[in-house]
């Protein structure tokens, strides 16, 4: 018999088996929920969730027994949070009812309504917990309207934060981001001894596995597209828990943008993605505007290993992805799959100074035409982007794309610069053949004289490339090369003679710029200017002076187009993507050796920098 939950209001819904076995199956009990006082508990046989409806939080998350949510210590709780400082909020006051209530599934809305001079944030959330029959783990999504009665609305931090079990027999040792960070990590009682530094967020450690290093929640950010989960496991005791994602679409700012993902004690879901330059979305009164972010599963595993944990884990986002969109969602703002369409076609990349490129892996994307604030799919975060990897001979489909008229982007490693086709429409129940998708990658010169770097909009091919998440190698890492750097093309490695980060040089206790060279040949003064093009990976409060021979004058200042971000004391190795095209003036070379001088002018603020992605010199 269902239990029957007294003043609470329970919604119709047609009962629906899961459309897929990515939680665990569709065999197994029926999923309850049971109030317990203030509080309900949803279970499954599997997970056991008691969840406070009035603050949209999980209190407790038990997984075969197991707690796998900090009941205790600096972090308690599943929560979500807006903004941070003096405008930090979470979701007070809210009311509960259900969205969907079946032996299948049990859908539990709470929902935060705006009110004049309590909250800090005009807008209204709902915050949903859903448990199906057979998951090992608790779905979350939440629907975001801002009305148009209500005052202007700014969201930066949208994020929910699972507070992982600090003490007790159930902490898990081992975190797990990537193939470059997966590792025993601090315990959570080794910070009680830990040091705390000038920056907050970095604290050094002083015993167990981390003594004498540093720990810092930024060392694990990540482009949050390239990882279908990430959070932790234990080779101690058989138990993972990860945040796995079936789709981005609803994340911010397209496929190469990073965030935090998980730290010693939580597993972070930045749904607005504001670090790193993210964007913010601003909506005036009068404005209507409405998102639902998720679902995402809150997973949970007990594989005999943290890496086995862990591969379950990545298998589950990939059975995830293929249920998506789910049929058990039961909001207008979420197109179930026949209500949505598709777009195929073939991507074809040529460029006719580097054949090589081609279209394999490319990321082919679309987005809306416009977007706040700028139509640059960099800074879009009030709507929906559907991004995709094209296979190895440029083919690419696009699937479960809301309908409506969308703008193609494509890029790829190896070419600078993107495509985009306008106008592609989208229909429900019907998939959109595009056909051949050609990109000419525009040049601006006949020949390549030397290029350093491959444009991947990234510094990671760089010295430090591989470890630049350290805290504070932004203090260590300039003064490791020489000032003047001298980079000589055909014999310098970019991995070893190239840095990551162009920022200031200390001459003892006073910052200066650091001066880099770049030493090349040229068999013949060429008929034009040729071209120097410097792509960015990042860059924040910088400016690029450019010489050519002459280091008493340069020929131009280089202000990147997008700037922000604080990647370097974040330690990330990019944040957004930009191109600048240099002309050298022809009576600046000459036959033979040759030198263009790359200076980074602003070093009172030390984290002014820039990371290359790509450099080359184009010859008309």
């Amino acid at each position: 018999m269902r239990p029957i939950l007294t003043g609470i209001l329970i919604l119709a819904a047609t009962a629906a088996a899961r459309a897929n076995v990515a939680g665990g199956g569709d065999a197994g009990a029926d999923v309850t929920i049971t109030k317990q006082g203030n509080n309900v508990l949803l279970s499954n046989g599997i997970i056991s969730a008691t969840i406070d409806p009035a603050n949209a939080t999980v209190l407790s998350m038990k997984f075969k027994g197991h707690e796998m949510v900090s009941t205790g210590g600096q972090h308690k709780s599943i929560y979500f949070s807006r903004d941070g400082g003096a405008d930090f909020e979470t979701l007070p006051h809210c009311t509960m009812s259900l969205a969907t209530n079946t032996p299948d599934v049990i859908d539990v809305a709470c929902k935060h309504i705006y009110e004049p001079g309590k909250d800090k944030h005009a807008w209204d959330v709902g915050a949903h917990f859903v448990l199906c029959r057979g998951a090992s783990g608790l779905y979350v999504y939440t629907v975001t309207v801002h009305p148009a009665n209500y005052p202007a609305l700014t969201l930066g931090e949208w994020r929910m934060v699972w507070s992982t079990p600090e003490t007790g027999k159930d902490v898990m040792e081992k975190i797990y981001i990537d193939q470059a960070r997966h590792w025993v990590a601090p315990l959570p009682e080794d910070f009680k001894t830990a040091i705390e530094t000038p920056i907050k967020e970095i604290t050094k450690m002083t015993q167990g596995t981390w003594a004498g290093k540093y720990d810092c929640k930024y060392m694990y950010n990540a482009n949050y597209s390239n990882l279908g989960c990430w959070g932790f496991a234990s080779d101690k005791h058989p138990l993972g828990e990860f945040v796995v994602f079936g789709s981005h679409e609803f994340f911010s700012d397209g496929p190469t943008k990073n965030d935090l993902t998980a730290a010693v004690g939580t597993i972070l879901t930045h749904m607005n993605m504001n670090h790193y330059n993210g964007s913010s979305q601003e909506f005036k009164q009068g404005e209507v505007w409405s998102k639902i972010y998720g679902p995402f599963l809150l997973y949970c595993n007990d594989k005999p290993t943290g890496d086995a944990a862990w591969a379950d884990a990545q298998a589950q986002a990939k059975a995830e992805e293929a249920a998506w969109p789910y049929e058990w969602v039961n909001n207008p703002l979420y197109p179930k799959a026949k209500e949505r369409g598709a777009v195929t076609g073939q991507l074809e990349i040529r460029d006719l100074l580097k054949p090589s490129v081609n279209a394999a892996g490319a990321w082919v994307g679309l987005t809306p035409p416009h977007g706040r604030p700028t139509d640059d799919w960099q800074f879009q975060g009030d709507g929906y982007q559907y991004w995709t990897r094209a296979a190895a001979d440029g083919t690419f489909t696009i699937p479960a794309v809301r309908p409506g008229a969308y703008t193609l982007h494509a890029f790829n490693t190896g070419a600078v610069g993107e495509c985009a086709q306008p106008n592609v429409v989208v229909t429900a129940g019907q998939t959109t053949n595009l056909n051949n998708v050609m990109w000419v990658v525009p040049h601006h010169g006949r020949a390549i004289a030397w290029e350093i770097g491959v444009p991947d909009r990234s510094a990671a091919e760089f010295r430090h490339g591989n470890d630049y998440y350290l805290p504070y190698l932004y203090k260590t890492a300039p003064n490791e090369l020489p000032n003047p750097l001298d980079y000589t093309i055909g014999k310098s490695d970019p991995a070893k003679d190239w840095n990551y980060v162009q920022s200031r040089y200390m001459q003892g206790d006073k910052p200066v710029p650091h001066k880099w060279r770049i030493h090349f040949d040229l068999p013949g003064i060429p008929v034009g200017p040729p071209t120097l093009t410097l792509a960015f990976a990042s860059a924040d409060r910088a400016k690029v002076d450019v010489y050519a021979n002459d280091e008493s004058r340069p020929i131009t200042t280089v202000t990147p187009e997008v700037e922000g971000g604080n990647a370097l004391l974040r330690e990330a190795i990019h944040a957004k993507y930009c191109v600048s095209y240099v002309p050298i003036p022809v009576n600046h070379l000459r036959v033979g050796a040759n030198e263009i001088m790359l200076v980074q002018t602003a070093v009172r603020d030390e984290a002014s920098h820039v990371m290359y992605d790509y450099l080359n010199l184009e010859l008309p």
